[in-house]
C-alpha cells in the first residue's frame, strides 16, 4: 500500500468526540441559605465527580463550615480571610459578608 493510501485509511479511523463527553457542563443554579445569608451559585449537583471537576461542586464539609460561620459571624468581623482552593467559592462568598477582606484562590 502506498503512503497516501495508508494515510487515508488512518484518517478514516479517527473519531472525534464532543467535549461534553469528557466534561460535565450540567450546571444548575443552586440556592444556599446559611442563617440569614442567601447565596446563589451555578454548580454541579453530583455527589461524586472526576478529580479534575472537584472544584465545581459544593462539598458537604463546606456546608457544615458555612452553617458554623453564619452562626458565629461575629468572630469574622474585621478579619482578613484567604480561602485556598476555593472551588465554587461558597465559603469565601459567605465570609465576604462579614470580613474586612477576602481572597479566593
Amino acid at each position: 500500500m502506498d503512503q497516501q493510501g495508508k494515510q487515508e485509511e488512518e484518517e478514516e479511523d479517527i473519531v472525534c468526540l464532543d467535549e461534553s463527553f469528557f466534561i460535565n457542563d450540567n450546571y444548575q443554579l443552586t440556592t444556599f441559605t446559611f442563617g440569614s445569608e442567601v447565596i446563589q451559585l451555578l454548580c454541579l449537583q453530583s455527589a461524586s465527580t472526576d478529580f479534575d471537576l472537584t472544584g465545581q461542586l459544593v462539598w458537604p464539609g463546606a456546608t457544615l463550615l458555612n452553617d458554623y460561620l453564619s452562626k458565629n459571624n461575629e468572630m469574622l468581623k474585621g478579619c482578613s480571610v484567604i480561602e485556598l482552593g476555593s472551588g465554587v467559592g461558597v465559603t469565601g462568598i459567605l465570609c465576604s459578608r462579614f470580613c474586612h477582606k477576602v481572597v479566593l484562590t
